[in-house]
């Protein structure tokens, strides 16, 4: 009854992807890891049946080799009792065991030539953002008021080097003296970080296996697969780092211990380098290109993260899994499994190395270092304000995580109707956290947290499976225990003890414990209904439902959390190891037909309810010096959907699949997002009609669809010229994405009237990648050259809003789209949100005016559109007058008026890419 899709390697080797989180993606109510809405935390990911599972923040870990993958099975629905911490998805990967008695290798290698991962200028160009207003010589000396107003709109305001010359002359300080060309020299050489990418992408997977020497006909036909895979992903703009990379061995030994008794064993490492992505002390590294501009709008010290080598610190990350499933049959109609693994994980984030302070170069004698490169936590500027210490590489981590999970299960076939089953899990995770956000300078906000907890888990489930003249009923009850270990404070709303300590040598003292009395954390017990049910409607075609409650241990930072700041001691947020957990009660309608034994249809409905998910509710004191956030189960959302796809498994020349989704995200809050001590403001807060419509958002669909068509010729197909098929053996698979772009809430200068949300249309995506391949066989042995287009259209998607500089950025572009008509002044139109401007269309302002006479000052170089007499304007010769229409339709049909983000080597992200590869099969 369940909603499961089983992907062998044959069709992963067809498709334009290189990893199996792309695989798991493609999936009907999947998007990457998210399956039906809710985050890759709330999924199941397994190898083998064992669980890859960061217990830092919940987070899969997924770098599998492509080359030892037998299967992706990928469930959406219908749960059995069987499955327990998950509450969306779960992901199951087999692996290849190797063969009894010949040894067989994989390996697959997929390189893409260095190439710029934006569209358009890099971030220093000559015309660039930070660069032109310091180096046009119409303005780098005099200033940017030299310019014309539209282009002054485009571009810092910079005074010029004359002004900062003189300032620096005029005072007290003779080693700073500089003339206006060494403060250009200098500026260059404090901004020549190269963005030139230089370096490729490549995936490497490997995978070897067949009979362990010596030792396989003594113990059982052991057995072995080893794999490896290491990628490399190389930075939009370089970071600390100028890329990411991950890497991860696997090795399974596999025995048959007796007739009916199997026994395998594996183990695996692997970690992942690159830059961190927090400031705070969070896990993660950055990645996308998406992910990095994100990071550069609408933020602070821009130019900072640009141009310099620190603003964010190296950051690793590792782990290392070992396990055994032991599995054995003792009679024909029942079978036992047993379970077990450690998985591990070490942080490892600090700063790099410090900066050398000695001169390196000099420009009119003085002398300027190595930076902006280098970690530097002491104040540094460059010679045009650039921050080039403090603030820098804050983020500190050394955390340790490890999870022990036994479990067992016994499966009994009691009649030709009934089968049962029954297991029991039990869980310890070792939680050694150790994380910071430092400051050396700056020392108001630092922090650090640190505990050293381990919470259990425990379960019990028992299913049964009735099979009726092709009707099955699957009902189900599990039973979870779960303990999060240790005692943790009792204290009152607004306690005096989270408004600071007093510190000793540096630390602050613990008089928590001192102030608070402790007691036991609760010991929280949940039962689980599970129920699916398929009836056959015919032959080829079934009706089924499904059923059930799921709930998931929190993240760390949920159950123990207590932030103090450094300086003061005082308490900021505090987590509630006492929360419930968070609930999803999903159901589930679907009806699946097979046609002609070639094609299979799967309409599929659901919902999903999710409650008592954790949310920090502030609590602000009356005088100030108490607020804190706590953890509280507050939030819910709700998922509803259906999904179509139609698959076609066989066939000699064409095989392939299309699937759509409609989603509907629905969430929102009960109560207040803060509590004041202070009643009136409390009262305020009450009656507040912005706080009851923030409570829970609106509705709004993006439905999205992909479709993958898989044509190939027979490996003898075609004449036979000197023993080969030269038409044979050659394959071309086309996978086609597309989701609805949404809504955006818009309103004049971005405030939009009170009660319009998501009253604007966004741009929709879609992409279409290829893959093209020939295969050779030679000696029984397979060779397969290919290559991947990403993007065969190269269609640009303007990065929302990536290249905006800040808010006002933002609403320039936005206001200067034609929308409908609608509850703001932009002129009319058909435009959306993520229409542009062509790079070679000169820009020409139009402006939205009531009346002319609101306009104090008209530009002679823009048109203005009037909306009272619904004309286009010019004001020339000192007068109004009716632009010129041939002009105005030019600018319309150019969308010559839109005024795009300034940091242009933002506006647009990931071009077309190509992989070249081959694989290799022995």
């Amino acid at each position: 009854s369940n909603s499961r899709v089983n992907v062998g390697s044959a069709e992963i080797e067809a498709l334009p992807v290189a990893s199996v989180a792309s695989v798991v993606g493609l999936q009907a109510g999947a998007q990457g890891l998210s399956i039906r809405g809710s985050g890759s935390d709330e999924i199941s990911f397994q190898v083998n049946g064992l669980t890859l599972r960061d217990e830092r923040d919940n987070s899969p870990v997924t770098n599998i080799s492509l080359a030892s993958v037998q299967e992706v099975q990928v469930q959406t629905g219908g749960f059995n009792a069987e499955y327990g911490n998950v509450r969306s998805g779960v992901v199951n990967v087999i692996t290849k065991e190797g063969d009894r008695d010949t040894y067989s290798a994989d390996v697959i290698l997929r390189l893409s030539p260095p190439a710029q991962k934006n569209y358009g200028p890099l971030a220093n160009d000559p015309n660039g953002f930070w660069i032109r207003p310091f180096m046009d010589a119409e303005v780098a000396f005099e200033g940017t008021q030299n310019w014309d107003e539209i282009t002054q709109s485009q571009y810092p305001t910079f005074q010029g080097w004359n002004a900062i010359s003189q300032a620096r002359l005029a005072d007290d300080d003779p080693t700073n003296d500089l003339s206006p060309q060494a403060l250009q020299d200098a500026f260059l050489y404090q901004h020549r970080k190269s963005f030139e990418i230089t370096q490729p992408d490549y995936n490497v997977d490997l995978g070897f296996g067949g009979p362990v020497p010596g030792l396989s006909d003594q113990l059982g036909d052991l057995r072995f697969y080893a794999s490896y895979r290491r990628e490399q992903d190389v930075y939009l703009l370089p970071l600390h780092t100028d890329r990411y990379q991950d890497q991860s061995g696997h090795l399974k030994l596999t025995s048959d211990l007796a007739p009916g008794m199997k026994l395998s064993i594996e183990g695996r490492l692997g970690g992942s380098d690159g830059t961190g992505a927090s400031r705070s002390g969070q896990p993660g590294l950055f990645r996308s290109s998406s992910g990095i501009a994100a990071n550069l709008t609408s933020t602070s010290y821009i130019d900072s993260r640009t141009f310099s080598g620190d603003y964010w610190g190296p950051s690793q990350t590792t782990y290392n899994q070992v396990g055994f499933t032991f599995s054995h049959s003792p009679t024909t109609s029942s079978y036992y499994q047993i379970r077990g693994s450690r998985f591990a994980t070490q942080y490892d984030t600090n700063p790099g190395p410090l900066r050398d302070t000695t001169s390196v170069v000099f420009f009119d004698g003085v002398g300027f270092d190595e930076g902006p490169f280098g970690y530097m936590p002491s104040p540094s500027d460059g010679v045009d304000g650039m921050r080039m210490g403090v603030g820098m590489s804050n983020s500190r981590d050394s955390s340790q995580t490890a999870a022990y999970t036994l479990q067992g299960d016994y499966t009994n076939q009691l009649n030709r109707f009934l089968e049962i089953k029954a297991g029991l899990e039990y869980s310890l995770t070792r939680s050694d956290i150790n994380y910071a956000q430092i400051d050396s300078f700056l020392t108001g906000s630092n922090y650090r947290v640190t505990w050293d907890r381990s919470p259990v888990r425990g379960a019990a489930f028992a299913q049964t499976k009735l099979e009726f003249q092709g009707m099955i009923a699957n009902t189900g009850l599990r039973l979870d225990y779960v303990h999060a270990g240790g005692s943790w404070y009792d204290f009152r709303l607004f306690d005096p003890a989270f408004g600071g300590f007093p510190l000793q040598d540096g630390e602050p003292e613990p008089v928590l414990d001192s102030l608070l009395t402790t007691t036991s954390t609760r010991r929280i017990f949940t039962l689980s209904p599970r129920l699916g049910v398929s009836f056959p409607v015919s032959a080829v075609s079934k009706l089924y439902f499904n059923y059930g409650h799921f709930r998931q241990l929190p993240t760390s930072d949920d159950l123990y959390l207590i932030r103090a700041l450094d300086g003061s001691g005082q308490i900021t947020r505090i987590a509630d190891p006492n929360n419930p957990l968070p609930l999803t009660v999903q159901y589930e309608l679907g009806y699946e037909q097979s046609f002609f034994d070639r094609f299979l249809a799967r309409v599929a409905g659901y919902y999903k309810d999710i409650s008592l998910d954790p949310r920090l509710v502030t609590y602000q004191g009356r005088s100030g010096r108490v607020t804190y956030s706590l953890t509280e189960p507050n939030a819910f959302a709700d998922v509803r959907g259906f999904e179509v796809s139609l698959s076609k498994t066989r066939g000699e020349y064409i095989r392939g699949f299309v699937n759509y989704t409609y989603s509907v995200y629905t969430s929102g809050y009960f109560g207040f997002p803060s509590i004041y001590e202070n009643t009136t403001e409390q009262r305020e807060q009450a009656a507040s009609d912005a706080i009851r419509r923030n409570a829970a958002s609106r509705p709004v669909p993006r439905p999205f669809a992909r479709v993958n068509v898989d044509l190939f010729t027979p490996a003898a197909f075609g004449p036979r010229l000197g023993g080969a098929y030269p038409l044979g053996g050659w394959q071309a698979s086309v996978l086609g994405r597309w989701q609805d772009g949404g809504k955006y809430t818009w309103g004049d200068n971005g405030v939009p009237s009170p009660g319009v949300s998501r009253n604007v249309d966004i741009r929709d995506f879609w992409q279409i990648d290829l893959r093209f391949q020939r295969s050779f066989t030679i000696g029984g042995r397979r060779a397969t050259f290919f290559a991947d287009v990403f993007d065969i259209a190269n269609r640009r998607e303007l990065s929302l809003f990536s290249g905006a500089i800040d808010g006002n950025d933002r609403n320039a572009y936005l206001s200067s789209l034609h929308f409908p008509a609608g509850d703001y002044s932009n002129i009319p139109g058909n435009d959306v949100v993520g229409d542009y401007r062509q790079e070679d269309v000169p820009y020409q302002p139009m402006p939205s005016i009531r009346a002319r006479t609101e306009v104090a000052t008209p530009n002679p170089n823009a048109i203005y559109y009037e909306r009272d007499s619904e004309s286009y304007l010019v004001f020339s010769e000192g007068a109004w007058q009716t632009a010129d229409p041939g002009r105005v339709q030019e600018t319309l049909d150019t969308k010559a008026y839109i005024d795009m983000p300034n940091q242009t080597h933002l506006n647009f992200l990931d071009p077309r890419d190509v992989f070249f590869g081959i694989r290799i099969s022995l």
